[in-house]
């Protein structure tokens, strides 16, 4: 009787271990590691130091005086080849009877001082400032085909090359501060390649290894320093067009009359203070405590793509001087709660409706912020949002913030028949 009552008691020991996937959580709680304890050194909101005498409305000593920002644009050109090309002086031609600069004067106008500062600092030349209107027209949300993204259209691998962070929580190549240094590093990068701004504007279209392959055979026919002229015609058409398109737009800048053109006025004046978040709060909150509508938040920070903001990231975004400071200040003295989402990994296949069951929020609004086919599971190993409190979140979120998590769980998601094996699925 004794043996009995043990394989008894040793079987249905074992029964509960083997269905205890069934009983357990399908995930692991993640625990962000924010600035929370009273002993991290770091504020919760840092300003770039250039910005502050914007954000307190002191005025700036010892600049240049311009009329505007196309004089001082016109002040840094410093790129002589191809002035004078018969296909650049048609492109500007083009560009002023299309009127390009005005139909692209609103987007620009609102990020283009940001990015001459930045060129200035550096004391580049300022046809580099040109090249987002030939790249996106100023358009941080902007995607080609070949799935290059932001205003200055960078590829994955490039952005990963220079630093520009991809994942589930934000894309840099849409933030203009962080695409715009990654940009000026590479530029500069394939001008130190080259010695010549127009082989640099040709390689950042095609890439270096084409643009250099070519650079070596125009010396093997006895060039000894070749220009873009000498291998343009071996490069693929897009690369053609682009650098003349780029010089075109300095003509036209450099001498509108010329071209019986006038430009859109846009003032030679910082429009926007660089915000640096040392803590993990909803990126709905920092639209509030910056006196912003969400809409207009993210129309700055296209970058977002989650609907909080992780401290340790150290993200930087973009607002304008007033709102910068209002949130600077409001953020100091807020009392409430800073986040209402929290990270969970999947540990067995699970789907949002059994998500939201176990956590009583609408399995609705867990299927937006972690997108997924119908039909399929959350993969194991998948990282996911999901609200602290069903009844303190909203029923939907904007698109934009759900972005991360589908390049998150694109190509994990598990299918009904194949989760019925609990086997993540095989890259």
């Amino acid at each position: 009787m004794r043996c009995i009552r043990w394989f008894l008691l040793s079987w249905f020991v074992f029964v509960l271990s083997g269905c205890a996937s069934v009983f357990d959580a399908p995930y692991e709680e993640i625990e962000t590691e924010g600035p929370e304890a009273v002993s991290d050194p770091h504020p919760l909101v840092e300003v770039t130091p250039s910005d502050l005498h914007e954000m307190i409305g002191l005025p700036e000593t010892g600049k240049v005086h311009y009329q505007d920002i196309w004089d001082r644009i016109r002040q840094g050109f410093r790129v002589p080849d191809l002035d004078k090309d018969p296909q650049v002086i048609r492109g500007a031609r083009r560009f002023a009877a299309d009127k390009f600069l005005d139909h692209t004067a609103q987007r620009a106008g609102n990020l283009l001082f940001y990015v001459v500062e930045e060129v200035d600092a550096r004391k580049l030349p300022m046809e580099l400032v040109l090249v987002p209107f030939v790249e996106s027209g100023y358009t941080l949300e902007a995607k080609s085909q070949a799935e290059a993204h932001g205003a200055w259209q960078f590829i994955e691998n490039t952005a990963r090359t220079y630093e520009l962070n991809i994942d589930r929580f934000r894309d840099e190549r849409r933030s203009l501060v962080a695409s715009t240094r990654a940009a000026m590093d590479y530029l500069s990068m394939l001008n130190g390649m080259f010695d010549s701004w127009p082989l640099a504007m040709a390689a950042y279209n095609c890439g270096e290894k084409r643009v250099l392959a070519e650079v070596n055979r125009a010396k093997a026919r006895g060039i000894k320093k070749p220009g873009f002229n000498d291998i343009a015609a071996s490069l693929p058409q897009e690369t053609r067009d682009y650098v003349p398109r780029i010089l075109a737009l300095k003509s036209l800048i450099a001498n509108p009359a010329a071209y019986k053109a006038s430009l859109p006025p846009i003032e030679n004046a910082s429009r926007h203070t660089v915000i640096e978040m040392h803590r993990d709060i909803d990126v709905s909150l920092v639209a509030q405590l910056a006196g912003l509508k969400l809409n207009e938040f993210l129309a700055l920070n296209p970058s977002l793509q989650a609907p909080i903001i992780i401290g340790n990231n150290h993200t930087q975004l973009l607002l304008p001087h007033a709102a910068a400071l209002q949130l600077a200040l409001r953020m100091g003295v807020h009392k409430g709660s800073w986040v209402s989402w929290r990270l969970i990994r999947i540990t067995r296949p699970t789907s949002p409706g059994e998500l939201a069951r176990r956590n009583n929020v609408p399995a609705k609004l867990i299927a937006q912020v972690n997108p997924l086919p119908e039909g399929h599971y959350y993969a194991v190993g998948a990282t996911l949002l999901i609200p602290l409190k069903g009844d303190q979140v909203a029923e939907e979120i904007p698109q934009q913030l759900a972005r991360g998590a589908i390049l998150l769980t694109k190509g994990v998601g598990l299918t009904s028949k194949a989760a019925s094996t609990l086997q993540p699925p095989r890259n």
